[in-house]
């Protein structure tokens, strides 16, 4: 009986000093050496992992409240880059890229439940810069092709430069220009079988100049002018035209 107590009491004193070891930190209020998070009201762990002054160091597990993996992300102390591997709780790959300084960086990719690609993203200190691409996902588990739906470029955030929307035949839905997050120019909007529909034209953001839609022969079916964002028409229509044509102004410029 006494050999029994003294097990129990080994195996308690064994458990709180584990239990002390974990969630440390230095006198600096910094975090030092291994550290585990439950979620609430559950023993189920949030994440393990260890720290270095404060700083995440080492492999990183995240879990979902029924336990499986949720992510897996390995910093190198030295580079300050980290791998991060993430999962859908079925165990799929969620998402796959890298960290700088726990900033997101680089290319990203992430799947859909199937395990397909759907979309690619390019990050520079956590913000969207450079190509990101939207890809459709077949319900057929046999194509593997990868058809891009949509193809946007960001600096530092915001959308700059080209966007195209395709059918998933790969011709060009829509196509535009932004700057600076704001559409700029003309804008298409094609038919399925890639011809025009919709034309329109933007300045800073506003519908400014002639704009068209057209039925699928080409021929054009009606046609608006917007001023800045508004709709001109009847005599102020008229008397715009003759203002801009006295001062050789285009009305699309």
């Amino acid at each position: 009986m006494m050999k029994f107590f003294g097990l129990i009491a080994v195996l308690f004193f064994t458990a709180t000093a584990m239990a002390q070891a974990v969630n440390k930190t230095d006198a600096q209020g910094k975090k030092q050496g291994p550290w585990q998070k439950s979620y609430p009201k559950s023993t189920a762990f949030e994440y393990k992992g260890q720290f270095k002054d404060d700083k995440p160091v080492g492999t990183f597990t995240y879990y979902y409240p029924s336990t499986k993996v949720k992510a897996v992300i390995k910093h190198d102390e030295k580079t300050g880059r980290s791998a991060a591997l993430m999962y859908h709780e079925s165990g799929v790959l969620f998402a796959r890229g890298i960290y700088k300084n726990q900033l997101k960086d680089s290319v990203w990719d992430y799947f859909g439940p199937s395990g397909r690609l759907s979309k690619k993203e390019t990050y520079l200190k956590d913000q969207l810069h450079g190509k990101t691409t939207v890809y459709y996902v077949s319900e057929d588990p046999e194509d593997k092709r990868q058809l891009p739906a949509k193809v946007t470029n960001y600096v530092n955030g915001v959308l700059e430069g080209e966007v195209i929307e395709y059918f998933e035949s790969g011709t060009i839905k829509s196509k535009g220009t932004y700057v600076k997050g704001a559409k700029e120019g003309l804008f298409t909007i094609n038919h399925p079988d890639g011809k025009k529909m919709i034309l329109e034209r933007y300045k800073k953001g506003e519908r400014h100049g002639w704009c068209a839609t057209y039925d699928n022969t080409g021929k054009e079916t009606g046609k608006k002018y917007f001023y800045y964002g508004r709709e001109l028409e009847g005599k102020e229509l008229e008397e715009k035209m003759r203002q801009m044509k006295a001062l050789g102004i285009s009305p699309n410029g």
